[in-house]
């Protein structure tokens, strides 16, 4: 009989990081493997799942959980490795545990380039951009945190929106569980897209989650203290059944409408007007889930009249029509 082929995965523990995106991750792949066993053994495959460290000691206690490790510098490099997001409530805890990351930053410059494939999930794509591993690429992250990743980080490409961005060897996904979409995309790659939906089923998840953009409430964003646009989303958010101009939000920030524009661009990735779409949404987002109101009833107070131009405009941020974002998040009764 063939020997199963072998995938080594190496996940990355470091202080500060998120246990149970270490310790999740590794789950999913052992039931990956579990499946894989009923497979012909041509196809058969086995990921070989390490505990990674940058540290000098071997043993890691993160959140009271205790991590026996190999040393990443040390002894071949795995074909896959991992890097946890890293367990905050705030940017200002985020940095405090990047700042502590001078060991882990040193390691990915080193063998960063020499690793077939990196996996960052959540705001572990913070330390993957930190040690420069993604200038000129294309990432994501935790959606709440896009605008400040942008800001710290102007020489990574990010596609905010979506929940899972492949460049090259590089993945990196966004949100807290994102890990389980992570570790599904790694398993189809290597195992085939049976072994990724057999995996899916058994965690009772979706294997097709492609974004982000159902779950943003853009009220929550770090990063956008910027105080131009601050007074901004202010003023906007005042108005946000009733027309506009560009010159007029401008002269409101005391500013010329190209400065209003570049600043936009820089912080939010966006013109006014696209931002003002999205907080259009996220109140129809609030109306939906909330209140029984007619779709009609939700377009007006949205600032539009009709509703098939609003619910074009709702997919287009939301990535759902008006009516299936009731469907799944609306009122139960």
């Amino acid at each position: 009989m063939a020997a199963a082929r072998v995938i080594r995965v190496g996940i990355l523990v470091y202080p500060g990081c998120l246990p149970s995106a270490a310790v999740g991750a590794a789950d999913v792949f052992r039931i990956a493997n579990t499946l894989a066993e009923l497979q012909p053994a041509r196809q058969r495959l086995r990921f070989e799942l390490d505990w990674l460290t940058a540290r000098s000691e071997p043993l890691l206690s993160v959140g009271g959980l205790s991590f026996a490790c190999q040393p990443v510098l040390q002894g071949s490099l795995p074909d896959v490795l991992l890097l946890p997001g890293i367990y905050h409530a705030t940017v200002a805890e985020l940095e405090t545990v990047l700042a502590d990351c001078g060991a882990e930053l040193q390691a990915l410059r080193e063998v960063g380039p020499e690793l077939p494939w990196i996996a960052a999930a959540c705001s572990g794509t913070f330390l993957a951009a930190a040690a420069g591993l993604l200038d000129g690429h294309r990432a994501t992250t935790s959606w709440w945190l896009s605008p400040y990743f942008r800001s710290r980080f102007p020489g990574v490409e990010l596609v905010a929106d979506q929940l899972l961005v492949q460049d090259g060897g590089l993945l990196t996904s966004g949100g807290v569980t994102s890990y389980f979409d992570l570790s599904l995309h790694l398993i189809g790659h290597f195992g085939g897209i049976d072994l990724r939906q057999q995996t899916a089923r058994v965690l009772v998840m979706d294997a097709q989650r492609a974004s982000q953009a159902p779950y943003v409430a853009r009220a929550m964003m770090a990063g956008e203290g910027h105080v131009l646009i601050e007074r901004a989303r202010s003023w906007l958010s005042k108005r946000l059944a009733e027309s506009w101009t560009l010159p007029e939000l401008a002269a409101h920030c005391n500013t010329s409408p190209r400065t209003l524009l570049r600043r936009f661009h820089a912080v939010q990735g966006c013109t006014p007007i696209q931002y003002v779409q999205q907080l259009r949404v996220e109140r129809a987002r609030g109306l939906l889930e909330a209140t029984a109101l007619s779709l009609q009833d939700i377009t007006l107070r949205c600032g539009y009249e009709d509703v098939s131009t609003f619910s074009k405009v709702f997919k287009r941020w939301a990535q759902l029509t008006p009516r299936e974002y009731r469907s799944r998040f609306g009122l139960r009764v």
